[in-house]
């Protein structure tokens, strides 16, 4: 029997493939709560960093499971979002043309 009372000889590979995936982030990842207690750590020694200096990151705090969590973007999604960050800050000018809007 496994975790959630079926037969592993009967459970197809697709569920199979989830609960895997499941048991490797939530048991030895600890996905959420990386995330959680590193933002959490982060927002306490910002609130004690002197005024003018640079605030910590999550980067900063977990810093060999942050390309874990969040994996490095490819060269074109890079790119990607560099455009789609452009276009949105064009779009907030109150001006901006209605030919941007296209294809969106």
């Amino acid at each position: 029997m496994i975790a959630h009372g079926a037969d592993p000889a009967v459970v197809d590979e697709e569920t199979f493939s989830d609960i895997v995936v499941m048991y490797h982030a939530g048991l030895i990842g600890n996905i959420g709560l990386l995330e959680v207690l590193g933002n959490l750590t982060a927002g306490q020694f910002n609130k004690m960093l002197p005024k003018g200096k640079t605030g910590y990151k999550l980067r900063d705090i977990i810093p060999n499971t942050y390309d874990y969590i969040y994996p490095p973007l490819s060269e074109q999604d890079k790119k990607t979002q560099v455009n789609q960050s452009l276009l949105a800050f064009a779009l907030m000018s109150p001006g901006a043309p209605a030919i941007l809007t296209k294809g969106m």
